[in-house]
């Protein structure tokens, strides 16, 4: 994670930042969703987070630059959510870049 854009943002909760480390450290595609991290949390034993928290972090994120969300749809009709993130806006830009040939972002 780079320090200059994430650790020494002083614009970004410490919450913000704490959602981006473990969004970083999950496997790319691994589903992992707002209601997932929040009872992964609750579960463990500890203070957690609840889905209400992850949202308004989520939504930090996104004003950042460092996360952004797109809804296609999937084979079956259904409608998908794709969470890009990356811990620099340059990042996340090119990260979309790769990703749109295949997802229709």
């Amino acid at each position: 994670m780079s320090n200059r854009d994430v650790a020494q943002n002083y614009a970004l909760s410490l919450k913000a930042k704490g959602l981006l480390l473990t969004l970083l450290s999950h496997p790319d595609g691994g589903g992992m969703t707002t209601e997932r991290l929040a009872y992964l949390h609750k579960a463990s034993g500890g203070k957690g987070e609840g889905e209400h928290a992850i949202r308004e972090a989520m939504k930090e994120l996104r004003a950042a630059g460092l996360v952004a969300q797109t809804r296609s749809k999937g084979e079956r009709g259904r409608w998908v959510m794709t969470t890009a993130v990356s811990d620099t806006p340059e990042g996340l830009a090119l990260l979309l870049r790769q990703l749109a040939p295949t997802s229709g972002i």
